[in-house]
């Protein structure tokens, strides 16, 4: 491997990173005036989980992030300059295949998967859908997929990865939702009161919620 390409990898997680945070600045924060975050939140999202699959997938290999590798016509070895020049990296709805067939590590929530990028192509052909829940679509995609992945593979997770102070604002909306995710043990509830939003969720819902945030059961 050319010196050029080693760190890749890490380089990919941490812009993966950064894109959750805009991913979930556009699924959880749209007050009045921002009502265009929502629309633009499967973008957003559809970019975070395309970062981490990558950067999965450099894990392995670089190169195997290309598809147009064996269109190189010389023996001088691949670098990173020829990669920006020339390099075609594979299609998002393609990337769990490469992912599982260069891994061996499967997508959590193909469904959610599929879904998130076919929101994502109805925006990039000016159709948004306005019967869908977006908010919740763009979280069940990271909370079912990124999340999971982020804290097996990369040992962080998602909540943790947003543009407020607090984390307070992201867990209440998961909660909202009954979305399960991964639950730092440093995690405090300052700004919410995480029973009021846990009022309508099921019990099984609640039991897991309190178990995990370490909160009394309410009656």
């Amino acid at each position: 491997m050319h010196e050029s390409l080693k760190g890749i990898s890490a380089r990919i997680f941490g812009l993966a990173t950064d894109a959750l945070k805009r991913a979930h600045t556009d699924a959880v924060y749209f007050d009045p005036g921002m009502e265009h975050r929502q629309s633009l939140a499967p973008l957003a999202a559809a970019h975070a989980g395309e970062l981490v699959l990558k950067a999965l997938i450099a894990k392995e290999h670089p190169l195997l992030l290309f598809k147009n590798i064996g269109e190189k016509t010389t023996d001088d070895e691949i670098d990173l300059e020829w990669l920006l020049k020339n390099g075609r990296t594979h299609d998002f709805s393609r990337l769990p295949s490469v992912l599982w067939a260069t891994s061996g590590i499967k997508v959590p929530n193909i469904e959610s998967y599929r879904r998130i990028a076919a929101l994502r192509n109805q925006i990039q052909h000016f159709v948004d859908d306005r019967d869908c829940d977006v908010q919740y679509a763009c979280l069940n995609f990271i909370y079912s997929n990124i999340d999971p992945l982020l804290s097996k593979h990369f040992g962080v997770a998602a909540c943790k990865f947003h543009e407020d102070q607090f984390d307070d604002h992201v867990i209440g909306c998961l909660l909202a939702h009954q979305i399960r995710f991964t639950v730092p043990r440093d995690t405090m509830l300052t700004e919410i009161d995480p029973n009021e939003y846990l009022q309508d969720c099921s019990q099984a819902y609640r039991r897991w919620a309190c178990t995990e945030l370490k909160l009394d059961l309410p009656t």
